[in-house]
């Protein structure tokens, strides 16, 4: 389909890219695994996206950064052996179309469809839809449609990469009750306040936290705001960066991952719809 005129359309290394511009923001997004990569306000200049320097932007593998979507599973919780199936799924290595555009007073909506998704691990008849606004904010939606005769369950998250100046001088707000430790063997423990990154962090917040703020040398610098999440994960690899072959050994020092998420699984009847949402609010 023919965009509308604040979106134009870019290839790179075989990769299309959408480009949106309006007067409220610039995005950018691949359409190699349906990934925003960059969204950048009018009101600051200031993306609130990072990505690795050494992403590969050429289809090999998913993109280091921005908002990778998970799903059907988060993680390897797709009830085989670790390794055996993509890690968070296989939406995110496809190459996504755009389906709809438009363009009003509050900004630019697109729609993106996968090109399918029925694969190893989740053979159950659905449709899915990426929908994402760029206006004043960002508003990023994955919405999931049973259309079988059958319900199924699955997992789903946004994996968003945040830019912070320094994360030693990045500090979370909003974010209380229990969390899973990946890295202590999955104990449960009590939110940190305040609420710091000073080593390496994997957490599943249990509770469906609905706005968390991002704060950068005590002021407000991001909003991120949940919609129809169970968990928040948190997740900065420190100096384990050195070991992931996209990441600059230095990178996680400007990064920090804060996923809206369905991570205890939702069950969906036959004709039901469910939409995960991420809003990102520039302060």
């Amino acid at each position: 389909m023919t965009p509308v005129p604040s979106i134009s359309i870019s290839e790179s290394n075989g990769l299309s890219f959408l480009n949106v511009n309006n007067q409220f923001a610039s995005a950018k997004i691949s359409l190699f695994g349906g990934h925003v990569l960059s969204f950048v306000p009018a009101l600051d200049g200031k993306d609130r996206l990072w990505v690795s320097p050494h992403a590969y932007l050429n289809g090999e593998r998913p993109i280091r950064g921005g908002i990778p979507i998970c799903w059907p599973w988060f993680a390897n919780d797709h009830g085989k052996e670790a390794g055996e199936l993509p890690s968070h799924g296989f939406l995110r290595t496809q190459v996504w179309q755009l389906a709809e555009s438009s363009e009003d007073e509050s900004g630019t909506t697109l729609a993106l469809t996968p090109s399918f998704t029925r694969a190893e691990g989740f053979e159950h008849d659905c449709n899915v839809v990426l929908r994402i606004h760029v206006g004043a904010s960002l508003r990023v939606a994955i919405e999931t449609e049973n259309t079988g005769v059958a319900p199924f369950s699955f997992n789903t998250a946004l994996h968003t990469y945040f830019h912070v100046d320094h994360i030693k001088h990045t500090e979370l707000v909003g974010i209380t009750g229990e969390y899973k430790d990946k890295l202590d063997d999955w104990a449960v423990k009590s939110t940190p306040v305040p609420y710091t990154i000073d080593a390496e962090t994997d957490r599943i917040h249990l509770s469906a936290v609905k706005q968390a703020t991002i704060s950068v040398d005590s002021t407000e610098f991001t909003d991120v705001i949940s919609e129809g999440n169970d968990s928040l994960v948190v997740w900065n690899p420190w100096q384990g960066a050195a070991s992931i072959s996209d990441m600059d050994p230095f990178g996680y020092k400007h990064m920090l991952c804060v996923e809206s998420s369905v991570t205890k699984g939702l069950k969906l009847e036959p004709g039901e719809k469910f939409e995960l949402a991420q809003i990102i609010v520039p302060k």
